[in-house]
This record gives structure tokens, sequence and C-alpha cells, in this order.
């Protein structure tokens, strides 16, 4: 979580304007068959698994807002460049954010890790 804080810091420094611009456009051609996908493949780029699961979109149960961060705006303006999602709405956009973050647990084998558990503990 330290490297968000840190890249949160370097998105809201105006000197870093250009480099964004960069970003934004390397992240944009990560491409994808839809909007949905595009956000999800943006964000994965972004975010690795264990810091998803740290992030929701209000900020609740001691998680950071990823609706409050600077990322978002970043991640709004990368799936608007990319051709296949231009036309997409904020909303739309963050509806797609907002289950991506929702499902982080269950990627990186965490729901199978889960059904594991669970399964001995029915056994015990």
């Amino acid at each position: 979580m330290e490297e968000v804080a840190t890249f949160e810091s370097w998105i809201q420094n105006p000197d870093n304007s250009r480099k964004k611009q960069n970003l934004i456009s390397a992240l944009a051609a990560v491409g994808g068959q839809d909007t949905k996908r595009v956000t999800w493949n943006i964000l994965a780029r972004l975010f690795s698994c264990r810091v998803a699961k740290r992030i929701n979109w209000k900020g609740v149960n001691g998680k950071k807002s990823f609706h409050q961060m600077g990322s978002k705006v970043l991640l709004i303006r990368a799936v608007r460049k990319c051709a296949i999602a231009g036309a997409a709405t904020d909303t739309e956009i963050s509806q797609h954010a907002i289950r991506w973050f929702n499902l982080a647990n269950d990627r990186g084998g965490g729901r199978k890790e889960r059904n594991k558990q669970a399964e001995q503990g029915a056994s015990v």
C-alpha cells in the first residue's frame, strides 16, 4: 500500500503531467472486447491482486477508497482513450471498477483457498 500512496502522490504532482499522459496512452493500449474488459484489464495493470483486496469504492471496512483516488481519474481517461470504450460514461466505468474490486478476493486463488478451508473445517 506504500507504493499505492507513492503512485497517488505522483499522479497529483503537476510536474508529471506529460508522463501521466504517456501512462494513460499506454494503459489505453491494453484494450479489451468491451468497456467492462477494457476497465478490468487496466485495473489489473494498475493493482496486484493483493493490493486490490485492500481497496474498495467507498473505503469502508478499513480499506482505501478508490472513489477518492487520483487513480480513478487516470482509469476513466485511459478507458475513454481506448477506441472500443471511447463513448463510455463515468457511471459505466465506475460500475465496472466497483465490481472488479468486489471480486478481488476471488482472484489469485482466493476462492479456491476459501473452499479448501471450508472443506477442511467441515471434515473436522
